[in-house]
């Protein structure tokens, strides 16, 4: 039964690619500040690999880089409302310096969002008005790609008459363990 529960969270996981709408394409990554306070924000996950990687996108000059830079460790955090299903990933996060690779990944960014990646100021800089943005050519990109990769796997899943709770260790094959809920 628990491998069946692993196997289930594993496709839930991954259909959020395929899926539109599915709660887990918006998930909240968590990151150590320098002075040790976890800081959280909604990213939007982009790849999820057979090994259970997952890449996401951010702007190279963002406070997350900084963090990771200091303390890799990191978790993703998932929650689908309609199944009462919520997914913590703990593990570290990778900034991804192959070059081949990031140009792979950075021609999947639509058009639109061209522009979140091209600002002349840092995000988090203060402006007096929002239409204040200027923006670089499309080449002039602070674009980078992000690897996280997960050392464990916890999931609860609300239901009755029992709630489900498991812990999956990578070190462990990913054999899992039962928990209280």
């Amino acid at each position: 039964m628990l491998n069946n529960f692993f196997e289930e969270l594993k496709a839930e996981f991954k259909s959020a690619l395929s899926k539109r709408n599915h709660p887990f394409k918006y998930i909240t990554l968590s990151t150590i500040d320098g002075d040790l306070k976890p800081q959280s924000r909604t990213v939007v996950l982009r790849e999820i690999h057979d090994n259970l990687d997952c890449i996401i996108f951010t702007d190279s000059r963002t406070d997350k880089v900084k963090q990771l830079n200091d303390n890799a460790q990191a978790c993703l955090l998932a929650y689908h409302p309609k199944k009462l299903l919520q997914l913590k990933l703990n593990g570290k996060l990778y900034p991804i310096e192959d070059s081949i690779e990031t140009k792979r990944l950075f021609q999947k960014v639509g058009e639109k969002a061209i522009k979140d990646y091209t600002t002349i100021q840092a995000p988090g800089t203060s402006i007096l008005n929002p239409d204040h943005v200027d923006y670089r050519e499309r080449n002039e990109n602070h674009f980078l790609a992000l690897k996280f990769v997960p050392d464990q796997w916890e999931a609860l899943k609300l239901k009755r008459p029992h709630h489900l709770r498991a812990i999956f260790d990578k070190d462990n094959d990913w054999k899992g363990q039962w928990l209280v809920p």
